[in-house]
């Protein structure tokens, strides 16, 4: 008889163990599901912010004014355009855009668009590479260009840009667009 009650409690006890480990299982796989969902939903949310970026960047741009072009930028942003010194930090962005901007006699922006070929998240930096087109009053010919960029996930959820390389081109077949400025 105590062998018997001996038994049945290890049997018991084999029992609550492997109900234990059931539990303990089905609680990871639980945790597991919902942190790859909450994860696939950042990167929906991610890629809208960027899109949001976007186009923020097209409306600012065509607005010519530096006090909306600097919504664009990190604080520790660089910008990189040939013919020009290496723009490092938003203040200095800024102070060169609002330079332009005051300046006599300068072009005003007509059109611009951008094709972004590829966005590559992560974590909280994201890179773009794509083309751009751009129109203004100085020259009846649109123009088009290559652009290189680094954004950065804002504390609030928003990205903007930390560097941004553009390249105008001469020939239009070195920066296909579907719907450039005409």
């Amino acid at each position: 008889m105590l062998y018997q009650d001996a038994r049945i409690a290890v049997e018991c006890r084999q029992g609550t163990n492997v109900k234990s480990y059931l539990a303990i299982v089905i609680i990871l796989l639980a945790a597991t599901a919902m942190l790859l969902a909450r994860e696939h939903r950042s990167a929906q949310s991610d890629r809208a912010a960027i899109e949001r970026l976007h186009q923020l960047d097209a409306q600012t741009t065509l607005t010519d004014k530096a006090d909306e072009l600097a919504k664009l930028w990190d604080n520790n942003a660089v910008r990189i355009q040939p013919g020009s010194p290496v723009e490092i930090g938003r203040s200095k962005i800024y102070a060169d855009d609002k330079r332009w901007e005051e300046k006599a006699g300068r072009s005003k922006a007509l059109c611009y668009k951008s094709e972004i070929q590829d966005v590559q998240i992560a974590g909280d930096w994201a890179f773009e590479w794509g083309y751009f087109s751009y129109k203004d009053s100085s020259d009846p010919k649109p123009g088009r260009g290559k652009v290189l960029r680094i954004m950065k996930r804002q504390p609030d959820g928003s990205w903007k840009f930390t560097h941004v390389a553009a390249v105008p081109e001469k020939n239009d077949s070195a920066a296909p667009m579907i719907h450039p400025c005409v």
